[in-house]
């Protein structure tokens, strides 16, 4: 019986709405059953599953190290970390580099339950991953920064994605690799892990010689990929006369065929006309700042000469300085337009608008470098990199999978923004007159919305804590 105030006692609030609604996410896509199956007759006196749980939805709340994982479970209700300590955050990590190939296969083998998924066309891409410091021997070494940073150490991340930005698979490699040789790596990814046919390809100028386009053909793959820009195929397809067929807005394309064209391919030429203005303009400054320094004899700073249009556009012989017209011309046929080469049987509006695609895959490498946090790395060992990588790919793939259910629905929010709106829910242990309650907090409308949105439910409003065991308080 509650006779006043000192009756009721309440333990502390912790957030649970964004937990419980990942956690029913996270079974639906079966990564909580093989996780569990993975333990089975092995001596692992913790709760694995739990362990990467945790450490998966805590990339999406509070990204940083397992001390930083730790700290926010404090404040957070999630089933089966009670128990958690920070060496079985390590000890998980360890188990996952050896065994994260097969967690890819059960993520993708969920997939579908959730979300519609279009394996049938795949793009691909690579980013670069730093080192602050030495970073683990044959992984961590110096190459091309794709952050702009030489000086770091870094490893090179592969990604592959669906059409809709689905992750569908990962590669991790060491930091000088080239991206001519990330992609075989990435093929091979996609033919032992994809549960479907080959999809057709889907990758930039940069990542593929002349040689691999061949040996992917002759293999039975299928291939969208832009042609490298000022090789004799560039200039013989933006050469050929045509009329352009607006298929979307800034948009237009046309298929042309230019003599010795490889036997099988088909060459799609787009245009930007908005993207063509900016290139003009960018182009038009350049060549003005050029013309008034070669002009004034004091020659052409050093930091200038880093850019690839000024070593292009200049013409340096004997100490003079002086604009090369005749490229500067040349270069302006290339303003807004690129040439995708491809060797499927897709319309060339279609062909157009899979590779603009690739921006998914661009979006992908931005979330997990921020707000995912991929690096800094915490970690020195090339086990523990990897399968930290993997932690953060499967959030990524979490976090796309709200996204994709919460525009379906139609809210008005990002995937983000929905997990932030149900870590306002909270959730507390109280003893009122001696009896035990687990007490949540009244759902809002958005909360309500985004929980049917998801195809979740939310904790029970009240229920009794077991064996009503809560202490009274001081």
């Amino acid at each position: 019986m509650v006779e006043g105030p000192e009756d009721v006692h309440a333990q502390g609030a912790k957030s649970c709405g964004h937990t419980w609604a990942l956690t029913q996410l996270w079974e639906e896509l079966g990564l909580g059953r093989y996780l569990r199956e993975l333990v089975q007759g092995r001596r692992i006196r913790f709760d694995l599953e739990a362990a990467v749980r945790a450490m998966v939805l805590g990339r999406l709340s509070c990204p940083g190290s397992e001390r930083k994982v730790m700290a926010w479970l404090e404040g957070v209700e999630l089933a089966g970390s009670e128990r958690l300590r920070l060496q079985h955050l390590y000890r998980t990590l360890d188990v996952l580099a050896l065994r994260f190939p097969e967690v890819e296969r059960a993520y993708l083998g969920g997939l579908g339950r959730l979300v519609e998924v279009d394996a049938s066309l795949c793009l691909l891409d690579t980013t670069s991953v730093s080192f602050h410091g030495e970073g683990p021997e044959g992984l961590a070494e110096l190459g091309y920064s794709r952050d702009k940073r030489p000086d770091l150490r870094q490893m090179v991340l592969g990604v592959m994605t669906s059409s809709e930005g689905l992750p569908l698979g990962h590669v991790v490699l060491p930091g000088s690799t080239v991206d001519v040789e990330a992609l075989v790596a990435e093929v091979e990814v996609l033919r032992e892990r994809l549960p479907v046919g080959r999809p057709v390809l889907v990758f930039d100028r940069g990542m593929v010689s002349e040689q691999q386009l061949r040996e992917l053909a002759l293999d039975g793959w299928k291939y969208i990929a832009a042609a490298r820009l000022r090789t004799k195929l560039t200039r013989a397809a933006l050469a050929r006369p045509g009329r352009y067929r607006t298929v979307a807005e800034n948009l237009q394309v046309k298929e042309v065929k230019v003599k010795g064209g490889r036997p099988g391919e088909r060459l799609v030429v787009c245009h930007n006309p908005l993207e063509a203005e900016r290139d003009r303009k960018e182009r038009e400054r350049m060549v003005q700042k050029l013309q008034a320094m070669a002009g004034s004899g004091k020659g052409v700073p050093k930091e200038l000469l880093r850019s690839a249009a000024a070593r292009r556009y200049l013409k340096i012989s004997g100490g003079t300085v002086r604009l090369d017209e005749t490229r500067v011309k040349a270069d302006a046929r290339y303003d807004g337009k690129w040439v995708v080469r491809t060797n499927t049987a897709l319309p060339p509006q279609e062909i157009a608008q899979r590779y603009k695609g690739l921006w998914r895959i661009e979006r992908a490498f931005r979330t997990l470098k921020s707000p995912l946090e991929i690096h800094p790395l915490y970690h020195w060992t090339e086990r523990r990199v990897r399968a930290h990588v993997g932690v953060c790919v499967l959030a990524y793939g979490m976090l796309r999978v709200v996204e994709r259910l919460v525009e379906k629905a139609g809210l008005p929010m990002s995937g983000q923004e929905a997990l932030r709106k149900l870590e306002r829910m909270t959730v507390d242990d109280a003893n009122v007159g001696g009896l035990g309650l687990r007490v949540r907090s009244d759902l809002t409308p958005e909360q309500k919305s985004i929980f049917a949105a998801l195809r979740t439910t939310p904790p029970p409003r009240v229920e009794p804590l077991v064996a009503n065991c809560l202490p009274a308080g001081p």
